[in-house]
């Protein structure tokens, strides 16, 4: 059992390294087009809300409620696109993989009381727990797609990446 969990935690590892391969070109802010709402967390970890106004090779451009702001690249950790939220999807996918772990578990340990008449007990109990906790976790996963991440390690030296 241990070596089942072992083999996911590190698929799961590998998809999300796969997932964030190239999301570290600055280039990614090319496709984006005016009035987007995004959003920029600078290095300071401080979010900044508002509509892509333009990016440069150096520079990124957004139009805030307080007006127009212009970060140096060396200032931006993060860009995600705030359109087409993906948290309900993120939601139900994640009440499907914890419930039906949640039952698999169950069907499992049902097994083992099955001579004592009590034969669908652990299903039973598993099922929904593990339906909330995978929904919940789903629902914290991010909702909107990131189209730039600086090098994590550049957050930790304060340094931009070259």
């Amino acid at each position: 059992m241990s070596r089942i969990i072992a083999i996911l935690l590190v698929a799961m590892t590998e998809l999300a390294r796969a997932e964030d391969n190239g999301l570290t070109a600055w280039s990614n802010l090319q496709r984006l087009h005016a009035g987007q709402r995004i959003e920029v967390v600078d290095t300071k970890l401080k979010t900044h809300r508002g509509e892509f106004a333009s990016a440069g090779t150096d520079d990124l451009t957004i139009q805030t409620a307080s007006g127009s702001l212009v970060m140096s690249r060396g200032s931006v950790f993060r860009v995600s696109l705030r359109e087409h939220s993906k948290r309900l999807r993120n939601t139900l996918l994640g009440a499907a993989i914890g419930g039906g772990a949640a039952l698999a578990i169950g069907a499992i340990a049902d097994r083992r009381f099955s001579n004592e008449g009590r034969e669908h007990i652990a299903k039973t109990i598993l099922t929904p727990i593990g339906l909330g906790v995978g929904a919940g976790i789903g629902a914290a996963s991010a909702g909107f797609e990131t189209i730039y991440r600086a090098d994590p390690g550049m957050l930790r030296s304060g340094k931009a990446r070259p």
